[in-house]
């Protein structure tokens, strides 16, 4: 074994005017190199955009959310339905909270148009709660105005995001009029229409750029009395714990509510829905999925062609070395020796290029930021210099469009783990089939060919 140690480091090597490793080798470290770490910068910023897209949209709504099939889809007695799902001792180590609450599509005027929101309200038991975020079904607060908020479950004051704020211009203060269903049907005239208009008092933000643009909140009373609903909600709303239980405690809700005769004025009047909120963005987090799978192929892609430029430099290598070849097997080396020696020689290359690459592609991520706004920087004081009057300032990731604060990065140890396993299994392959092909060479017509 030392031998075929010795060998194989003298092989690496090369020639001592290059010092460590040869010239072909070099190239498939770099090569192989710099894609596991695309690969790890690349990922490391799906993960973190998908981990900061889920964050926002838990952050947004109810994780779980309870209907009312039958009539009018109202629920009178909620309080009733909450008890007894939080008595469920089954359900405590989910469930973070139940309340009940109102979400309704409605118009909001802008000028002279009515544009289609969202509207939901949620029970406020304590602003100072609420102004700290500890709500669990209302967004966080940016901007508020703190003695008028104090009134938020008496008076008519609503909350938008801070992005309606900007696609309609509504500030602080102004008066808003919106319009929701608010009577029967009647074939004569239709569907009555309840037009309230109302203050508003603050602005929040979730990241969700769907919420922020599209929802307005307002206190569970004044909802009641707006939507015509006393004493009554048309959701009841669920945080869980942990949003890897989802299915699960959706499943135990509904054996819950759907138990015999827990009570019968109740159970005649309901006709009970459960849907969780990763079945409302089923095909939003699919697409994310997809697109990260497509991604991790591409660029598993750069790590294989890689491995096959790995072929390429053990086949030249053992061509060059051929003599070398006839003369140890002329000496008693065992083929299965030659055959070590060849394919440690490209997994030696493919672990030092995985362990450079991973190490180079955490750096990369940690440090995205900076270097992006640095190239920035650097294309604008060039583009400035060149052409002052009509440079127009450059953004390499204008926020704006990505609607995040920072660029989002989540760096999986256990997955760079995985990368460099597979690159390092790779390169062994790679160099398996021309050390085969070197454990075979006969001696003699090498040696008298060469």
């Amino acid at each position: 074994m030392g031998i075929v140690t010795l060998i194989t480091t003298r092989y690496i090597r090369g020639s001592r005017v290059l010092g460590f490793l040869s010239i072909k080798s070099r190239l498939s470290f770099i090569v192989m190199a710099v894609g596991v770490s695309l690969l790890v910068v690349v990922l490391s910023i799906f993960n973190g955009f998908q981990k900061q897209v889920k964050e926002s949209l838990w952050q947004g709504g109810p994780h779980i959310t309870i209907e009312n099939s039958f009539g009018s889809g109202a629920i009178y007695d909620y309080e009733k339905v909450i008890s007894h799902l939080q008595s469920d001792p089954k359900l405590k180590d989910f469930i973070i909270s139940v309340e009940g609450n109102i979400t309704s599509h409605g118009l909001i005027q802008s000028n002279n148009n009515f544009n289609p929101i969202m509207i939901r309200a949620v029970p406020i038991d304590s602003v100072e709660r609420l102004l700290q975020n500890g709500l669990p079904n209302f967004p966080r607060i940016l901007h508020y105005n703190r003695d008028e908020i104090q009134n938020i479950n008496s008076k008519k004051l609503v909350v938008i995001g801070k992005e309606m704020s900007a696609i309609f211009g509504y500030g602080m203060g102004r008066e808003i009029t919106m319009a929701v269903p608010g009577g029967r049907f009647t074939v004569e005239r239709g569907v009555q229409v309840n037009v309230q208009t109302f203050r508003l008092t603050g602005l929040f933000k979730t990241g969700y750029y769907n919420y922020d643009s599209k929802f307005v909140f307002l206190s569970l009373p004044v909802a009641q009395d707006f939507f015509k609903m006393k004493d009554a909600v048309n959701q009841i709303a669920i945080k869980v714990s942990s949003l890897d239980d989802l299915k699960q405690t959706k499943v135990r809700i509904l054996n819950r509510l759907n138990e015999d005769n827990w009570d019968p004025s109740i159970q005649e009047k309901a006709s009970w829905s459960v849907r969780t909120i990763a079945e409302e963005q089923e095909n939003f987090l699919a697409a994310l999925r997809l697109e990260k799978t497509i991604i991790s192929i591409i660029v598993f892609l750069f790590i294989v062609l890689a491995a096959l430029g790995m072929v390429a430099t053990v086949h030249s290598l053992v061509r060059a070395k051929r003599k070398s070849i006839g003369t140890l097997k002329a000496l008693g080396l065992a083929s299965n020796d030659i055959l070590l020696i060849f394919t440690l020689n490209a997994m030696v290359v493919g672990i030092l290029s995985s362990l450079v690459g991973g190490m180079w592609g955490i750096f990369v991520a940690t440090k995205l930021e900076v270097i992006i706004s640095g190239l920035s920087e650097i294309i604008n004081s060039v583009g400035s210099t060149l052409n002052p009057g009509d440079w127009n300032h450059v953004e390499l990731v204008p926020k704006d469009i990505y609607y995040f604060d920072h660029i989002p990065v989540d760096i999986d140890i256990s997955f760079i783990f995985m990368v460099t396993t597979a690159s390092t299994i790779l390169s062994g392959l790679a160099g398996y089939f021309p050390a085969r092909w070197a454990a075979n060479l006969n001696p003699v017509d090498t040696i008298r060919n060469d």
